[in-house]
């Protein structure tokens, strides 16, 4: 079975305003990041409540909360797996908060990340710190790998395996946080 691309997709209204149009950009998954902070300094010095001080409250909070959404359009797309995941949103394609990778086409990779955490924790225990430091680094490196996958994966339009990606990065996050916070004990 093909996975779905944007072309056949239902195209789900999003429920947020438009984050690109927000900040003048074109909706795309690589953007000029020096184009976006540009965008949104401009835009934030238009939209700042110390604009309107003394103006009547209604504006006040209108201009409140055009700043709040500009802000949070920002956080969303300067940063690749928020971005990716709203364009995804804006075609109808939500990943829920503990949704699993699909076992058909990762089951693999279930009982590799199984693994990993196990010997994270065996070596968390003994304290082995210089281990969790290593097992942290290699995966920092895998997951920049699959950050750098995103691209060509939206420039095929597959957002089936868009979302598998994302899928995975949840996983290798969680296990990245796992990382800090043995690293932090110490």
């Amino acid at each position: 079975m093909a996975s779905p691309s944007i072309s056949n997709t239902t195209v789900a209204k999003p429920a947020q305003p438009d984050l690109f149009a927000l900040l003048g950009i074109a909706p795309a998954f690589e953007i000029d990041l020096a184009e976006l902070e540009r965008n949104f300094f401009e835009k934030s010095k238009e939209l700042h409540p110390d604009r309107f001080a003394n103006a009547p409250a209604n504006e006040r909070v209108a201009a409140l909360s055009k700043s709040r959404a500009l802000n949070d359009a920002y956080q969303t797309l300067k940063k690749p797996v928020p971005r990716a995941e709203y364009l995804l949103a804006r075609h109808g394609v939500i990943i829920a908060d503990n949704e699993r990778i699909d076992p058909s086409l990762g089951a693999a990779f279930l009982m590799e990340i199984l693994e990993l955490r196990e010997e994270l924790a065996e070596a968390r225990a003994a304290g082995k710190l210089d281990i969790v430091e290593a097992k942290q680094a290699a995966m920092k490196a895998r997951r920049k790998v699959v950050i750098e996958s995103l691209p060509s994966l939206f420039a095929q339009q597959d957002l089936a395996a868009i979302k598998n990606q994302l899928i995975v990065m949840r996983y290798l996050d969680r296990y990245l946080e796992e990382c800090d916070s043995a690293l932090d004990e110490d």
